[in-house]
């Protein structure tokens, strides 16, 4: 993901993404600008689910997360999960299961629809798809 991308995740939600150079974060965003929208509201709905679970954001019990990528064509979002938080953190683990399986319907690369993709794992637009030479059911 670009820096400019990156720092409006960081800036809008510093508290999910502290620490990050103690974990895989510290290299970035390992996926296409065209999640950010996505992951962007994955995080909205986690700090959300938090704030209603009654966690406080100053606490270390708020969610931390260790990692974003792409992986096998999806999104793969990481959070540190905390005992005694059990039902929260459930709910944060729905919500990132849902996001990853709406990554699979949406570009990496531009966050347009994406077209199936042969000899690759990766969930690509059909523009994408022939930039990167990938045989997509719509090229």
């Amino acid at each position: 993901m670009n820096d400019k991308l990156t720092k409006k995740l960081l800036g809008d939600f510093p508290r999910l993404y502290r620490n990050r150079h103690e974990t895989s974060l510290q290299d970035g965003f390992r996926c296409g600008d065209g999640w950010f929208d996505l992951i962007y509201k994955l995080s909205q709905d986690i700090e959300a689910m938090a704030r209603e679970g009654g966690l406080n954001p100053d606490s270390p019990e708020w969610p931390w997360c260790r990692g974003v990528k792409e992986k096998f064509g999806s999104l793969r979002f990481h959070v540190f999960a905390v005992d005694g938080f059990r039902d929260v953190y459930e709910r944060i683990g729905d919500l990132i299961q849902a996001a990853s399986a709406q990554s699979l319907q949406v570009c990496e690369e531009c966050g347009a629809p994406v077209a199936l993709c042969d000899g690759q794992l990766r969930a690509l637009c059909p523009e994408h798809a022939r930039q990167f030479k990938i045989r997509s059911s719509d090229a």
